[in-house]
């Protein structure tokens, strides 16, 4: 596949391999695309977190931290 890059992306991708980071164009190109897919799937849970809230489907401050805390203390001691 062939893609053509803005002037602008394009030198923003070159000056991001001028720092060594990356070895390629098409390296920063895929971070990228990797970084985007990221984000999205984050989207996509956050807001079922939203829609849970927004119906009510809530755990208790709490209830959510002393979980954690249990959760916690039972990896320090492993």
């Amino acid at each position: 596949m062939s893609i053509q890059l803005s002037p602008e992306d394009q030198y923003a991708a070159e000056a991001l391999v001028a720092t060594g980071r990356f070895p390629s164009v098409e390296d920063v190109v895929s971070e990228g695309i990797r970084q985007l897919f990221n984000s999205e799937q984050l989207r996509t849970k956050l807001q079922v977190g939203i829609d849970q809230a927004d119906r009510g489907e809530v755990v208790a401050h709490d209830a959510a931290f002393s979980k954690l805390r249990l959760l916690a203390a039972s990896h320090d001691s492993k």
